[in-house]
């Protein structure tokens, strides 16, 4: 075999070497686009299972705080008619010593009757005795009928009265018996809704396992929660710039020392005075103790923009000065949320509610109860979720409360 010849070969064998190692290459970049398609897929279908879990959980709180409200509804009727009833049994008691009371009374009138024998008047006037003992035993004896009329009278009427009140407190609890059972019912819808939210709860943290994903999360929760913000802030502008102007008019008035000031506007200037300068001078939203406080770590490089402080589910949330509800919703990572807005720019948000108690647009006092401690949003034990902001930027809370 010449040089030539062997030159050949060994290039087309390389060449085949070559051909080979392509193929090789092109199959694992047809595999690798399939693990990748594949992939995506997963994350896609990932996706759509926690939007269904967050609405699912939405959804089930919603429900659990309708529940709760109409428990307590039922409750509040349930006082009243135990009350009433209550009411009822007393003075059927009353009635019924009546009656005997006055049975005892018929009885003597007529005992007194039959000794006066069986001369009815009639019989004393035809017997023509002049006599004034005669005059004094007809007057007595009528005196005698005309009470003995009036007592049976009064024994009618009382039976009637009795007999009014024991069909009424039959009602009554048959009704009691109905509400009651109504309330057992309710409360074990209320459990297994719970049950539920927990389930759900549970699949949410397991697909959050990764922390990338917990973070991604958690910036979205919060930027979610800033466009819901504005959003409600660009809502209400209209009214809060028209209370302004009627503040500024009132400041006006209030020129002249000899203007008092009524109810409606003494509200009005301190629902759009601000909460003022950071002086520990309102009371705390609920009381408790603090999990987490302003500006520790969440997650990576992620701080928390409010308070969160631990109290016992159902307590009363109280708005820490006047203001004006902007925002009464439930917001992913959040629950239900309440925002006051109070003037100059400032604003105080509650979140992780049980249920609101409150809507939009309505004027709230301060002190005044605006939502009840919950562990709505996701969360696994009831706290209650505090910022204050100041022209949209958090603040630490720390500052305005005592």
């Amino acid at each position: 075999m010449s040089i030539c010849q062997k030159i050949v070969i060994i290039v087309f064998i390389g060449l085949m070497k070559i051909s080979f190692l392509y193929a090789d290459d092109s199959q694992q970049l047809q595999s690798l686009r399939r693990s990748i398609e594949e992939q995506e897929k997963r994350l896609t279908q990932q996706k759509k299972e926690r939007i269904k879990l967050v609405n699912d959980l939405k959804q089930q709180e919603t429900e659990i705080a309708k529940i709760l409200t109409s428990i307590e509804k039922n409750n509040l009727s349930l006082r009243k008619l135990d009350q009433e009833i209550n009411n009822l049994v007393k003075q059927i008691n009353i009635l019924t010593t009546k009656l005997k009371q006055q049975r005892a009374v018929l009885a003597k009138q007529l005992e007194s009757a039959f000794k006066l024998g069986n001369i009815t008047g009639w019989e004393l006037m035809f017997l023509g005795e002049k006599s004034r003992r005669n005059d004094r035993i007809i007057t007595y004896y009528s005196y005698i009928n005309q009470a003995r009329q009036q007592e049976i009278q009064n024994l009618e009427d009382t039976q009637i009265q009795l007999s009014e009140k024991r069909a009424e407190l039959q009602k009554k609890l048959t009704s009691q018996k109905i509400l009651k059972s109504k309330l057992k019912e309710q409360q074990v819808g209320l459990e297994k809704k719970r049950q539920n939210r927990q389930k759900t709860i549970i699949s949410l943290e397991s697909s959050m396992q990764v922390n990338q994903q917990k973070l991604t999360d958690l910036r979205n929760n919060e930027a979610k929660l800033q466009a819901k913000i504005a959003q409600a802030e660009k809502e209400s502008r209209r009214i809060a710039e028209e209370e302004v102007r009627q503040a500024k008019n009132i400041e006006e008035k209030q020129k002249n020392t000899s203007y008092t000031l009524n109810s409606d506007e003494k509200a009005l200037m301190a629902r759009v005075s601000g909460i003022g300068k950071p002086q520990h001078q309102f009371n705390w939203p609920v009381e408790g103790s603090v999990a987490y406080r302003f500006g520790e770590s969440l997650q990576g490089e992620l701080h928390w923009k409010g308070m969160v402080i631990n109290a016992k589910d159902g307590t009363q949330v109280r708005a820490i000065a006047d203001g004006r509800v902007i925002l009464a919703s439930w917001l992913q990572g959040y629950g239900f949320v309440v925002a006051l807005e109070h003037g100059k720019g400032d604003m105080s948000l509650y979140g992780y509610n049980q249920r609101m108690l409150v809507e939009v647009g309505d004027k709230i006092h301060i002190g005044q109860p605006i939502a009840l401690v919950g562990s709505s949003g996701g969360q696994n034990t009831p706290a209650l979720y505090f910022e204050i902001r100041r022209d949209g930027k958090a603040l630490d809370p720390r500052g305005w409360i005592k």
